[in-house]
């Protein structure tokens, strides 16, 4: 029963997160990736802002301030930016299966900067999951070329991952619900200026876009990365991110069910190779542990 919290958490935040991917890229069929963004934040920002000053006394310091602000930028701003203009060009399915391999740099760069050992037989999960990024940018338009929709999503993956390490040790000092205002708050704060011109764009939009807004912002936004932060501090970046391969299925059925929009075979099989990938390395992990 005590893991109950945590499984809850982590698998909401797979279900909301899963389906951003298709309600993004019906946002952006006629929306811009900057009001997107700012249309995303605005509400979890808000919320974000009224737990800051009711929590006001919660004493942080001014280098966790600086992390937090870091993260917020990073994880936030940077990560959606990338995001929503890659995926102008890649469809939804394609978008959430090469964010996905977040998991893998999550573990480089805690080889890179952590010195935390990392295998041969890892570095080869590394190669076929960027093999299953090459097979689905192929059907992209731009394909891998350098500032293509699908190389600008791959570097949001990295970001997410550099995101995940920087906020969980704020997570196990502050708590979930207080991290994930501070970075939601910080990581909205360059979005302020897009604020006008996206209130004008929703409430001159129909019903349809105006209830994608409001899902997007409330579900795998508000509550999707406060779930996050939560599962973040309970299970550590590494072994937190090797859920997400759960995310990119999840993303294709509801574009199906929701948009009637059918995956391409090159999205499949890449994906099934970086699956397949994420399935060894959450293997390596386990076994790990279990030494």
């Amino acid at each position: 029963m005590k893991n109950t919290a945590p499984n809850l958490a982590i698998f909401s935040t797979i279900f909301f997160w899963g389906s951003s991917f298709p309600v993004m890229s019906f946002i952006l069929e006629t929306s811009t990736p900057l009001i997107l963004g700012a249309g995303r934040f605005s509400l979890a920002a808000f919320i974000s802002l009224l737990w800051c000053l009711y929590n006001y006394k919660k004493k942080i310091t001014l280098n966790h301030f600086l992390r937090y602000f870091i993260a917020g930028f990073v994880g936030i701003f940077l990560y959606n930016l990338f995001l929503n203009y890659g995926q102008q060009n890649v469809s939804a399915g394609a978008s959430s299966f090469i964010v996905n391999c977040n998991p893998l740099f999550t573990v480089l760069i805690g080889f890179l900067i952590l010195k935390q050992k990392v295998s041969i037989i890892h570095w080869l999960c590394v190669l076929f999951c960027l093999l299953g990024v090459c097979i689905i940018s192929i059907d992209q338009e731009g394909g891998l070329e350098f500032g293509s929709g699908s190389t600008l999503i791959l570097f949001a993956a990295i970001l997410t991952a550099i995101y995940f390490h920087i906020l969980k040790p704020l997570v196990l000092i502050y708590g979930a619900i207080t991290s994930a205002a501070y970075t939601i708050l910080f990581g909205t704060l360059p979005m302020i200026i897009w604020f006008p011109e996206t209130y004008n764009f929703i409430i001159n939009s129909n019903s349809e876009v105006q209830i994608a807004f409001l899902w997007l912002s409330l579900f795998p936004t508000t509550i999707g990365y406060l779930t996050w932060t939560y599962s973040v501090g309970y299970f550590g970046a590494n072994k937190a991110s090797l859920f997400l391969y759960l995310i990119p299925p999840i993303s294709i059925i509801l574009n199906f069910l929701w948009y009637d929009k059918d995956p391409s075979l090159n999205t499949i099989f890449g994906g099934t190779i970086i699956i397949i990938s994420l399935f060894c390395t959450y293997f390596l992990i386990k076994t790990k542990n279990q030494v």
